[in-house]
């Protein structure tokens, strides 16, 4: 399953430059890239700075698999998800539906708030 990352612009790209920085120096992977070596430290920060919360949806009996979302806090992945997933989440109406990692949760309809610019994250 594929990972969303929610909040970066290019976030394959900044885990795949991240993943070239455990093996060689930044000069290489600039040249391998293309892009300036500022460019690839800001991109590795961003990558470190991030964490993989593995969502689900749950209030509909057994709980669904959303998959792994890639964020800096839960609720920028929580709604990383909803933006990936519109469709699905937009005919959820109840209360009871809620995104979770089983740890923190949040409301479907909080999410649409948040997408809605009504509320804040």
């Amino acid at each position: 399953m594929q990972v969303i990352y929610a909040g970066l612009r290019n976030g394959q790209r900044d885990q795949a430059i991240h993943d070239a920085l455990q093996s060689k120096h930044v000069a290489q992977v600039s040249e391998e890239f293309r892009l300036s070596p500022n460019t690839i430290r800001a991109a590795a920060k961003r990558i470190d700075k991030i964490t993989v919360f593995d969502l689900q949806l749950t209030g509909g009996g057994k709980p669904m698999v959303i998959g792994k979302v890639a964020s800096d806090c839960f609720r920028k992945a929580a709604l990383g998800a909803y933006r990936t997933y519109r469709g699905t989440f937009q005919s959820l109406e109840l209360p009871c539906w809620v995104v979770t990692d089983g740890t923190q949760k949040i409301e479907v309809i909080e999410l649409r708030k948040i997408d809605a610019g009504e509320a804040s994250i």
